[in-house]
């Protein structure tokens, strides 16, 4: 019995050793920056400046950028800028099921790209850039109007997702900055 104790105990240590190694491997998303600043002082010196959006892609374009400007600086405090976040985004729509009776589409996919680069607020300074995408779906119905509704929500929903993304990318380049 007293082996099985050992044994046990050994293993404990063992873990709880190697735990205590790995711990300093690991940094904090949300916590303080190399620099000493908190991330959410950084993600708020991020300008996402307005973008003329072709007119398929003005709502959603406009949810976007609203999403980004209430993800990086949620608090709508006036934050000196560092960064300037550049975007842009296409959009795919498509119909995999179609009521035979009728004719028309019974759901639709929204399908969104964004491709975005962070740089210095000079823009000499390209400091990451990447690719997001993501989709939604929406069901459709007799009614135009809630088709319409339909539709909105889901260009929403995808600005959402998106944004999210890229704040969660931001937020793990920028953790590292100096």
């Amino acid at each position: 019995m007293s082996s099985l104790k050992f044994k046990a105990l050994a293993h404990v240590a063992l873990v709880a050793g190697l735990s205590l190694g790995l711990s300093a491997c690991f940094r904090p998303l949300h916590g303080p920056t190399v620099s000493g600043q908190s991330l959410q002082t950084v993600l708020a010196s991020i300008d996402v400046p307005e973008i003329e959006w072709p007119p398929a892609l003005a709502n959603t374009g406009h949810y976007l950028r609203s999403e980004m400007i209430y993800a990086l600086n949620g608090s709508g405090s006036d934050t000196p800028k560092k960064y300037n976040l550049k975007m842009s985004m296409r959009e795919s729509q498509s119909s995999p099921v179609v009521d035979s009776e009728t004719g028309t589409a019974s759901s639709v996919i929204v399908g969104g790209t964004l491709t975005y680069t962070l740089t210095s607020l000079d823009g000499k300074t390209v400091v990451t850039q990447g690719v997001a995408t993501s989709s939604t779906s929406f069901d459709r119905f007799p009614q135009r109007f809630a088709n319409i509704r339909a539709a909105r929500d889901a260009e929403i929903r995808l600005a959402k997702d998106l944004a999210q993304q890229v704040k969660t990318r931001l937020s793990a380049t920028l953790a590292t900055q100096s």
